[in-house]
């Protein structure tokens, strides 16, 4: 090859890894990228804050409950922990069992300048009491939630109609 066929290449390969460094800067910038994290964020937190909050067993209550605190924020984890004992209390009493699972959730409103978010669900919940067998439901909810620190907790939960 000539001289000059070799520059062209050698301007036209600078050019290209310019405009593709350009394109990944402007793209790590972009809003719509922070707010995708933030969204998956929060459907992250919903994976395993909406199962623990729908989760009991009578023997293990205590320990059940304190994880239903630690997945709360707001005035809505301090009504938890003001009703521990009384949650605990009736899991005991009605030898309650409990298991759930996420079916499907979508974020709803995001706000992550103000870390809150909304989100609907869709949660498949196995209950047993005493001897009882188990009965199976889906739950269908509307739930807020806040950003505590770095990681996303359930500030509220609201049964949708079905």
């Amino acid at each position: 090859m000539n001289g000059r066929v070799l520059t062209v290449l050698a301007v036209v390969a600078v050019l290209a890894a310019a405009w593709f460094g350009w394109s990944w800067w402007s793209a790590a910038q972009d809003d719509s990228l922070a707010r995708g994290r933030a969204r998956d964020a929060v459907l992250a937190a919903a994976s395993t804050e909406l199962v623990t909050l729908n989760t009991i067993d009578y023997r293990t209550s205590a320990v059940d409950v304190d994880r239903w605190i630690a997945a709360t924020t707001g005035q809505y984890g301090k009504d938890l922990s003001g009703d521990r004992q009384l949650q605990i209390d009736r899991a005991k009493r009605t030898k309650t069992v409990s298991t759930a699972s996420l079916v499907q959730a979508a974020v709803t409103e995001l706000n992550p300048s103000a870390g809150t978010a909304r989100l609907i669900a869709v949660l498949n919940v196995r209950v047993s009491t005493g001897d009882g067998a188990p009965s199976a439901k889906q739950a269908r909810l509307a739930v807020d939630f806040a950003q505590d620190g770095d990681t996303w907790k359930i500030g509220g939960v609201q049964a949708v109609g079905s």
